[in-house]
């Protein structure tokens, strides 16, 4: 009787045994069919993973080598890049009686793109991101890192061609629950810091509440940005370039009730804008060219303070995250890309320059 409960306490045990080496040897072909079938579906965006690889142990699983691209228009680079998105339970809030999910990826990369022709501009509008997000984590996110991340702002029509990156990237956001505190709100953070053109540090603290898009406070600063880095962004939106300085900028930002307020505050120090030499032989500027640059220097001159030789400006922030037709997200961004050619174009070119046709 014993030798028979045994053997069928064996039976059992390699039956279970066999179904979950059957489910580990299959689940990564039916999750990567699965995935790939929502990253398909994303509006005006599309994506796709090549692999992806499950710990049972852990409770865990890896896409790796997600790319995401628009649909519609001529693109060099897809909009999101990751080698590797790691999705695991959250062990910490398991033994609190809740099923969260922590989220780590490795090397994302973020491509925004800027164009005359709406088709291959690059900013995530368009894309059913909080679709697939819900469809690929079923279960609700507290925590996502960031690891040796890049993001670029491009423009391949400009002339020149615009590529400002920040990358070294490392950020944690945390506390993105779906429950409230006792004042009704709910407060998650992120914290970041990057390197701005592979030289200055950038540091960003938000507090945001996850479930409202308009409701946030932001905080950001850099320091030491080598100005001459910055030429082929100076000359494709504002017309000029720097042949020495550096600039720091401070910027806050918040948004209540879908209203945004803030300002961006860049100070330059240094500046040189004019070399003759450089100008005339190097970039075969015309005389109109170095005429003009030659009076943005002079600008920028009178706008300096003499003793310590540095040059700053506030540029206000204001606008509404209410239109239904523009995301919170675009809003912000397009905001705040204003703000920065404002700050070019106060600082350094005053009254600009108009062709005769």
């Amino acid at each position: 009787m014993k030798a028979e409960r045994l053997k069928n306490t064996i039976t059992f045990l390699v039956m279970i045994l066999s179904i979950l080496i059957i489910l580990r040897l299959y689940l990564p072909y039916w999750a990567l069919y699965t995935v790939n079938q929502k990253l398909s579906d994303m509006g005006d965006y599309s994506g796709h993973i090549e692999n992806v690889d499950i710990d049972l142990y852990r409770g865990a699983y890896q896409l790796q080598e997600l790319s995401v691209s628009k649909i519609k228009g001529t693109h060099k680079v897809p909009f999101i890049r990751a080698d590797n998105i790691d999705i695991a339970l959250s062990w910490r809030a398991l033994f609190k009686g809740e099923i969260l999910a922590d989220i780590a990826l490795n090397a994302p990369q973020v491509n925004f793109v800027d164009s005359d022709k709406a088709d291959n501009a690059q900013s995530g509008k368009g894309g059913d991101w909080q679709g697939v997000v819900e469809g690929l984590i079923p279960i609700t996110i507290s925590k996502i890192s960031l690891n040796n991340g890049s993001i670029a702002f491009r423009n391949f029509e400009s002339e020149p061609p615009v590529n400002v990156q920040l990358t070294e990237l490392n950020a944690e956001v945390s506390n993105l629950t779906n429950i409230a505190g006792q004042d009704g709100k709910r407060v998650a953070s992120l914290n970041l810091d990057a390197k701005l053109l592979n030289s200055a540090s950038l540091e960003m603290n938000a507090e945001f509440d996850p479930f409202v898009s308009n409701d946030f406070n932001i905080a950001l600063k850099t320091e030491s940005v080598s100005l001459p880095l910055l030429n082929d962004f100076a000359q494709a939106y504002a017309g000029f370039d720097f042949r020495a300085g550096t600039g720091e900028v401070v910027s806050e930002l918040k948004a209540a009730d879908g209203e945004l307020n803030g300002y961006v505050k860049p100070l330059f120090k240094k500046v040189d804008i004019l070399d003759w030499q450089q100008d005339a032989v190097e970039d075969g500027d015309g005389l109109f060219q170095l005429s003009w640059e030659g009076l943005s220097g002079g600008l920028t001159s009178l706008f300096t303070n003499s003793d310590t030789d540095k040059a700053a400006t506030i540029i206000e922030i204001t606008g509404s995250l209410n239109d239904p037709k523009v995301s919170a997200f675009d809003a912000v961004l397009e905001a705040l890309k204003n703000a920065f050619i404002e700050a070019f174009d106060n600082k350094f070119e005053g009254l600009k320059p108009k062709s005769d046709g």
